[in-house]
């Protein structure tokens, strides 16, 4: 079951993504990423009460506040490098998320070990995401590498995909440390978090948010919609599942999000980045059958 709901989080999320593309248009990405939280947890509140409060102990905290940090930083840093470029020229980074979630799950406490099927896709998915930029190879051969950090949205979709790629970690950690297991208490409790912690931050930088919060109400309503259903499956899968299968699962959205960026903005990839996505997604089912 897990692997299904793992499945259908990736084309909701897509969905998600191209809304998010849309409404940073006229908002930040910190409102952003505030909101949509703000919005998404009274429906994940419901279900998280709905299946009973569990006990917890110091080991919950710890997973729920390293989730937190490295959760906000990379949605900060994600929806900045999606305001400023296509989503075909940095969406399919996404698919290095993987590779640190299957290094970093090898240690403990989650001690989960790779096959050479996985790690031969890790190098799979670290070749597509050198043909992403593979049209300047000719200036210099590790110029395709290069790019990935001399531009600036590369760079932060980067920086954004490794501190994401930790985050399942953990979800994981935070999920196992409560009894009975509940996935949906686990985001509860690390919405709330986030929500607490952002907000003192948007209202300094942002004084005017309240209102472009209601300029746009629509659009934040389909957010939290999506991301309260999205992300009630994916805890429910990583509870159930192994992280490093349901992470590389997840990266599927790669294809739907270059399918609905194509058809909603008009935004047609290079034939660089059609192969080298294929290539990624190679990599990544690789390191699922591995896993």
């Amino acid at each position: 079951m897990w692997f299904y709901l793992a499945l259908a989080t990736s084309l909701i999320s897509a969905i998600a993504v191209i809304v998010n593309k849309r409404i940073l248009r006229n908002v930040s990405s910190t409102l952003l990423t505030w909101c949509t939280l703000f919005l998404a947890t009274p429906f994940v509140a419901f279900f998280a009460i709905k299946e009973g409060i569990p006990s917890l102990n110091y080991l919950f905290l710890i997973g729920v506040i390293g989730s937190v940090l490295f959760y906000t930083a990379a949605k900060i840093l994600q929806y900045k490098a999606m305001k400023i470029a296509d989503l075909s020229a940095i969406y399919p980074l996404i698919s290095l998320g993987p590779l640190v979630t299957l290094i970093v799950a090898f240690f403990p406490p989650l001690n989960e070990k790779p096959s050479l099927i996985s790690i031969s896709g890790i190098f799979i998915v670290l070749f597509g995401a050198y043909v992403l930029n593979v049209s300047k190879v000719k200036e210099d051969i590790f110029k395709p590498f290069k790019l990935l950090f001399s531009n600036k949205a590369s760079f932060l979709m980067i920086i954004a995909v490794l501190l994401e790629s930790v985050v399942i970690i953990f979800d994981k950690f935070a999920i196992n440390n409560t009894t009975p297991q509940n996935t949906t208490f686990v985001l509860l409790i690390e919405n709330i978090f986030v929500i607490l912690g952002v907000l003192p931050i948007l209202y300094i930088k942002q004084k005017g948010f309240v209102r472009q919060i209601f300029n746009n109400y629509k659009l934040f309503l389909v957010l939290g919609v999506l991301n309260a259903i999205s992300t009630i499956l994916a805890f429910s899968s990583v509870g159930s599942g192994n992280v490093g299968i349901i992470s590389a699962i997840l990266k599927s959205q790669l294809l739907f999000v270059l399918l609905f960026s194509y058809l909603f903005f008009k935004d047609k990839p290079k034939t660089e980045t059609i192969v080298g996505s294929i290539i990624l997604i190679i990599g990544v089912v690789l390191i699922k059958i591995g896993s």
